[in-house]
Formats: C-alpha cells, structure tokens, sequence
C-alpha cells in the first residue's frame, strides 16, 4: 500500500499494485491509508459510504472520522471497537486495525487502517430485555404451547394456513435501561391493540417476541399482514430513528413446517437473517 501513497494516482503504480487497489475498492470493509499528519491518503469506496461523502472530497483531510485519531497512538496490529456517529445520526459499531505502512528504507510513512461494521452482529446478540412484567408468558410455557397446537391443528382441518412471526427490537448499547423499557412498551402495546382475539402473543427466550397469526385463508395474505404488522410497530416506535431496529423473521405453516417447535425455530432463523442483513423483514 505504501506504493499508492508515493504514486498518488492509480496510473502510475504498477499492474499488481492496481489490482490490490481494486480489490481493496471492491471490499464491504473499509479501508483508509493515513499519512503520519492524518490527513488521508486513500480511502476505498465502502469507506466513503459509510460517511456518506465522495472519495474525492475525503483526500486530503484530516481524520474523516474523529474516532481514527486513537488508532495513531495504539500498538501495531491492535483492534479498537468503538461507536461511531455519522453525520445523519446513525451510530454504526466498527471494528478497527492500523498496520504500518513503511517506505524502502523500512520507516514508518503511513497507516493502512481497516474497518469493519458489527452493528448487525451487535443487534442480533444484544437485544432489548423486557425490565418488568408484561403479562407475556414464555412460547415454552404449556398455556402457549397449548395455544399453538389448536391453531395449528384448526387450520389443517380447515385447509387453512398459520403464519409465526419471531420480532427482535435492538438498540446500540447507548440508550438508558429507561428508553429501552419505554420502546419495548410501545412495541407490545401496539402489537397487541391490533391482534385478533385468537392470535397468540409471547416472549422468546432469546428476548425476541412471538406472534402467531391464525385463520389465513393464503400466504399471499400472511405477507400483507406482515408488512401492515411491520409498518404498525414502526409507526408506534418513534424512538426508532434514535438507533432502535425492529426486525422480523416469518415462517409459514404448513409451507415451512407443521410442527410447533421448527416453525417457531425457522422463523427466529429468518429473523436472525434479517438483522444480518440489515432487513425489516425476512421469509424463512
């Protein structure tokens, strides 16, 4: 990488030093090379995304992220995680390593940074816990599981289809023990003002939630209840754009499974694929 920086311009490094460059333009991790100043020598496009800029208007400047200045006083080869707050307000958690870079003589001319995004897997492992009680039991309670089985069992004597939607609220870490308690409020509350009488709403052991949706006369019906579900929560959650997420997993009986136990369980994979992917909602 040292190369680039005394090029200054892809045309005049090498064939393989311009292969490296678009390898390095092409990755979903960021890259940035920092001269010993700060200021940027080279960023690859993930990088300028992430900051919502034009690569150009990033060259030269010092620090594009604040948060690079620590990796300038931390040994070699040494991963720092930290909150990163971008100028939309999005907070992202990244994964940062600083290499050295040295010139022909062996000294240190610059910094070959790399970073990578774990908000998805801060999500999935850190969800939001219900602080109080609810009135929600667990799925694995026997009254729910009980609840579960006649639906099941009506809608195959009915030729009918039973849809389990597995629903995760996550934040970043820095909200308050009372903002969480409130979103989640506001989550449940507005779920249950809208389910039917005979639709089952519990608590996963993983922290996520459960809604069963019985007497569906199509799947194609399953997926406008699920976006209008979808769209509800949001709506009813406006902490959301505070780094909240709400994410959705849907499996579909007797498409995904006719037992209990495996839908509940494709529809918490589908979930989990979803807050991957970074989806409000996903079909096993």
């Amino acid at each position: 990488m040292s190369e680039v920086h005394a090029q200054g311009n892809n045309e005049a490094c090498q064939p393989e030093t311009r292969h490296l460059i678009q390898l390095a333009d092409n990755l979903d991790d960021f890259v940035v090379v920092l001269r010993l100043d700060g200021t940027c020598a080279w960023c690859n496009r993930s990088f300028a995304n992430l900051l919502g800029a034009e690569r150009e208007s990033l060259l030269g400047k010092a620090y594009p992220l604040p948060e690079l200045r620590e990796l300038m006083v931390h040994r070699a080869k040494e991963s720092v995680e930290t909150w990163v707050q971008l100028e939309s307000g999005e907070n992202r958690l990244i994964r940062f390593n600083a290499d050295a870079g040295l010139d022909t003589e062996g000294c240190v001319e610059s910094l070959l940074i790399t970073g990578r995004d774990l908000t998805p897997f801060y999500r999935l492992q850190h969800p939001l816990a219900a602080a109080g009680d609810e009135g929600l039991l667990l799925a694995s309670d026997d009254q729910v599981q009980a609840r579960i089985k006649h639906a099941l069992d009506r809608a195959q004597r009915a030729q009918e289809y039973v849809g389990f939607m597995a629903i995760q609220v996550s934040g970043t870490g820095q909200q308050d023990l009372a903002s969480q308690a409130d979103v989640l409020n506001q989550v449940v509350a507005s779920v249950r003002q809208k389910i039917r009488q005979g639709d089952t709403l519990a608590r996963l052991e993983s922290g996520a939630y459960l809604l069963v949706l019985e007497q569906i006369d199509c799947p194609e019906a399953i997926g406008t209840v699920v976006e209008k579900f979808s769209a509800l929560l949001h709506e009813g959650a406006p902490e959301l754009e505070a780094g909240y997420a709400i994410n959705t997993g849907v499996a579909i009986s007797p498409d995904d499974g006719v037992e209990a136990a495996e839908l509940v369980e494709r529809a918490q994979q589908a979930m989990q694929r979803a807050i991957m992917d970074e989806q409000q909602i996903a079909y096993f």
